[in-house]
């Protein structure tokens, strides 16, 4: 490439945009990656120059030849981004033709002024948008960004970002070897003004400053070290078996030396607290991975009592909180325990950088489980930008974080957008990760979860069935994970009115939630419901009738997508069991709500009308429950076929129509 980089700005900004030529050009390649290839050809010790003349736009009505010719000719784009930028005809015409060459993903931004999507987010002033919206057409996303707005990135750290993604190289190593470089000019300069301390006082106080940076930097690093070699201490011990008769080899399970940590975690370390609170942290990242909720989340919070005076330990430990509040569907809990967690992982002394993404992703997901999706797509991005920096497109945390924007879009009822995020995340996990990662299985469940609501049922049953053998295989079959891959293969049974087998699957899936979560956990409103539809099936009103009051608890409290469906079955059974006052309230309660959380599914309002009119059938109102059956009927055939619940149960209603009309 004969330009490492195009720079398109507004001629508004043309202080910032000669900045950043200047920033860039005069960057002195490290001599590690001298010979290295990249998107700019073979690193040596400068990057090739940066395009930034636009002189030739200015008396003409399109792109100017030698400008394409400069885009094609550049490795990236990179955008000056302010309400100026955005509103450039110009900058947003360099932005189509660069992408229309097939290199969106070597698009980045520098931000400069006003407010990113303020064009779209709630309460924002429209006019302060500086994204151009050239970057959001056909599907694209908002670009890697460095922000040089006061109490930002900052100039030097934005210069960096933007290097990385030019060389595609990680930040934190442009970062470290930056900082290693000051380091070493301000020792000659320390050394310097030794030899002329008199003459050069001002550069002695600089070295000063300098030195008592660098014993604060070794005091850290050597609390860090020691603190890592405790732990590998304590781990080792936990393996050391003093009886023969306490276990034999392959015997000693995963739970059982967790336990043995925690017991000893317990009584020790009393006087390193900071060594304590990381031992504990992964302790507790290690049951909730297994499956032990309610340990992992007590491990944590008793975590909290120690005196930690290390931010980024402090960070782990409410990162570690927040995950376990969102497991136990205490959403709003973890949101406020993330944003705790972010600040100290930003603490500009000893925070740790590393876990801000992480952080964001685990505060997006809480946002969205709470129905912020807007809040949960902004923090999911921010991260998804920051590990793109660092590890580049291939890398697990990359998938993690196009896992949890499916997660937002699926919430959002975009289900093409969901199914594109979790299938890229599955091209980066299973070539690097494998066929048996959870993760994967975590995929194909949200895949089959799709292709149910778009009504492939065989797609969805075939998805969700390799998922559940996947997940006992690897996770076990006691994992609360599991629970919802066997409630999705269940519900496929039921609607095959499969309800024996079906029935028995929910019960264990009930009972491994219930071990592990509240009863009011957001997931056991699907599982709950579907096991009362399993207890109709099998003549059990009376058990039926229970369960969907428990799972409607859980709906309610979460204001769940199946409180309509719970309240329509709760109506049925009201009416067979000859309250259909009860039933019709229940009905009355369900069709704003079936409107509101299904307006693209015809059949779930037609159903609502069906077991209205089976209600009022039972109230003696004949004539109208009549009319409401034959009114629904055609939505629901066209959803299901005779053979299946919901279409036998609507043909068998309208045979009653028959024979109580008046």
């Amino acid at each position: 490439m004969r330009y490492s980089a195009f720079i398109s700005y507004n001629h508004r900004d043309r202080k910032e945009a000669s900045w950043l030529l200047k920033a860039l050009e005069s960057y002195r390649v490290p001599k590690r990656l001298h010979g290295q290839p990249s998107a700019v050809g073979i690193l040596g010790s400068r990057l090739p120059p940066v395009f930034q003349d636009r002189a030739e736009l200015a008396a003409s009505s399109n792109l100017a030849e030698s400008v394409r010719a400069a885009l094609v000719e550049s490795a990236s784009l990179i955008i000056v981004c302010s309400p100026n930028g955005a509103r450039s005809k110009w900058v947003n015409e360099e932005i189509r033709a660069f992408v229309a060459m097939g290199r969106r993903d070597r698009i980045q931004c520098l931000i400069i002024g006003g407010e990113p999507n303020a064009a779209t987010l709630p309460d924002s002033d429209p006019e302060l948008e500086c994204l151009p919206p050239a970057l959001f057409e056909n599907g694209g996303t908002e670009p890697l960004a460095s922000d040089i707005r006061p109490g930002k990135d900052g100039r030097a750290a934005a210069r960096l970002k933007l290097l990385a993604g030019i060389m595609g190289v990680g930040y934190d190593e442009l970062r470290q070897r930056e900082a290693s470089r000051r380091q070493r000019q301000l020792a000659i300069v320390a050394g310097a003004s030794a030899i002329g301390f008199v003459v050069m006082a001002g550069l002695a106080v600089s070295a000063v400053l300098a030195r008592n940076d660098a014993i604060l930097q070794r005091d850290i690093a050597r609390q860090k070290t020691m603190t890592a070699e405790r732990t590998v201490e304590f781990v080792q011990s936990l393996f050391e078996v003093s009886d023969p008769s306490e276990a034999k080899g392959s015997q000693i399970s995963a739970l059982a030396i967790l336990d043995k940590g925690a017991a000893r975690i317990a009584d020790s370390l009393g006087d390193e607290p900071s060594v304590k609170a990381e031992l504990m942290t992964t302790l507790s990242n290690v049951y909730l991975g297994l499956g032990s909720l309610r340990k992992g989340d007590a491990i944590i919070r008793n975590s909290l009592r120690l005196q930690v005076d290390d931010p980024g330990v402090a960070a782990r430990q409410l990162l570690a909180l927040g995950n376990s509040e969102t497991r136990q569907g205490e959403y709003a809990a973890a949101a406020k325990t993330f944003s705790r967690a972010l600040l100290l992982a930003r603490d500009s002394q000893r925070g740790n950088p590393a876990l801000i993404a992480p952080i964001l992703v685990g505060r997006g997901e809480a946002r969205s489980a709470a129905e912020d999706t807007k809040g949960a797509d902004a923090d999911i991005r921010q991260a998804l930008q920051a590990d793109l920096a660092t590890f580049g497109p291939r890398h697990p945390a990359v998938a993690r974080d196009l896992e949890a924007l499916g997660l937002n879009a699926l919430a959002e009822d975009r289900l093409d957008d969901a199914r594109s995020m979790f299938e890229r995340a599955l091209a980066i996990r299973i070539p690097v990760q494998g066929l048996a990662h959870p993760r994967v299985s975590e995929n194909y469940n949200e895949l089959g979860s799709i292709a149910y609501l778009q009504r492939d049922s065989p797609a969805a049953e075939a998805l969700w069935s390799r998922a559940l053998k996947s997940d006992e295989l690897v996770l076990g079959p006691d994992h609360p994970d599991v629970a919802i891959s066997i409630n999705n293969v269940a519900r496929v049974m039921l609607e095959r009115r499969g309800f024996a087998e079906a029935w028995k699957l929910l019960v264990h899936a009930r009972d491994i939630s219930l071990r592990q979560r509240s009863a009011t956990h957001d997931d056991l409103a699907f599982i709950l419901g579907n096991l009362g539809l399993a207890e109709r099936g099998l003549g059990q009103a009376a058990a039926a009738t229970a369960t969907q009051q428990a799972a409607l608890v859980a709906a309610e409290i979460h204001k769940h997508r199946n409180r309509a469906p719970i309240l329509a079955d709760l109506a049925d059974l009201a009416c067979d069991q000859g309250v259909p006052v009860r039933g019709l309230a229940l009905l009355d309660r369900a069709a704003p709500l079936m409107l509101e959380d299904y307006p693209d599914d015809p059949w779930r309002q037609a159903w609502v009308t069906n077991t209205r009119g089976k209600c009022l059938l039972a109230a003696g109102r004949r004539r109208e429950g009549k009319a409401a059956i034959e009114a629904s009927m055609a939505d629901i055939r066209a959803r299901w076929p005779k053979s299946t619940l919901f279409g036998a149960l609507a043909e068998k209603r309208l045979q009653g129509t028959m024979t109580s009309a008046e």
